[in-house]
């Protein structure tokens, strides 16, 4: 199974959910960035430090696996020179949307994260992913690919689930009920049976996995990264978040 192909399906999908990251900057996020006050979200709930971010104005930013119509035209808003790769061609449809509404610029490509293999080596100021990882495999490859296409000095801001997310039964958290199912590290196609798997695929479903606090933490500074900053935030479901406050991780790290 090719969890990159069942991804883009599913975020494809997702457009048409209405999903919380395909609806794009509203006209005030785009006054506030060009006002020098960018709104950039790579969790939920809570923007980052604007100190994350005020420095990156004029410079050669990637938004990665950041399609949807939100941080690639703030940024740009903001004055960066703003490229957006994503898997998903219809969350990239979204960032176009919101580029031609508010009249900027950006390149855009439909890649996956894992391999950037387009851009020349630190070719970036600043790489910024909002939720991403926990689509991907293999997040180590994922850092060592930043890593590459960060010059010295460079700032890698992402966002990633709280591995404790995914201890709980999906279908009763719909109800409202918190019940511990899974063990960690989860993986859709390990944790689940063959039936299971098979069933979320067609409804459309992404392909998930969890990830270790090792490999989360360890693996950035294992790629050449130091932890400069660090924010986590809420889930927006008051299930989850009356019983775990950190839900979403959010770290700036600055390539070495």
């Amino acid at each position: 199974m090719n969890e990159a192909d069942v991804n883009s399906r599913a975020w494809d999908g997702e457009v048409d959910n209405n999903s919380y990251w395909a609806k794009i900057a509203d006209n005030k996020a785009i006054s506030d960035a060009r006002d020098g006050k960018p709104g950039i979200r790579v969790t939920i709930d809570k923007d980052v430090p604007l100190s994350w971010i005020e420095g990156l104005k004029g410079k050669h930013v990637l938004v990665l696996g950041g399609g949807g119509g939100q941080q690639t035209p703030v940024l740009s808003a903001f004055g960066c020179d703003t490229e957006c790769c994503d898997i998903s061609r219809r969350m990239l449809e979204k960032d176009r949307e919101a580029l031609e509404k508010y009249n900027l610029k950006a390149k855009l490509h439909q890649m996956d994260m894992q391999d950037l293999s387009l851009f020349p080596s630190e070719s970036f100021d600043a790489v910024i992913s909002p939720v991403s990882l926990n689509f991907i495999r293999d997040i180590e490859k994922v850092y060592k690919e930043v890593s590459r296409v960060l010059k010295s000095g460079g700032s890698y801001i992402f966002g990633i689930a709280n591995p404790a997310l995914y201890i709980f039964d999906d279908r009763l958290l719909l109800k409202g009920k918190m019940k511990i199912k899974y063990t960690l590290p989860f993986a859709d196609e390990i944790s689940l049976s063959k039936k299971e798997l098979e069933k979320r695929i067609r409804k459309g479903d992404t392909i998930e996995f969890s990830h270790t606090l090792e490999t989360i933490i360890g693996g950035l500074n294992d790629a050449g990264f130091v932890i400069a900053g660090f924010i986590s935030d809420g889930s927006s479901f008051e299930p989850i978040d009356s019983f775990l406050h950190d839900c979403y991780l959010a770290f700036r790290a600055i390539r070495i």
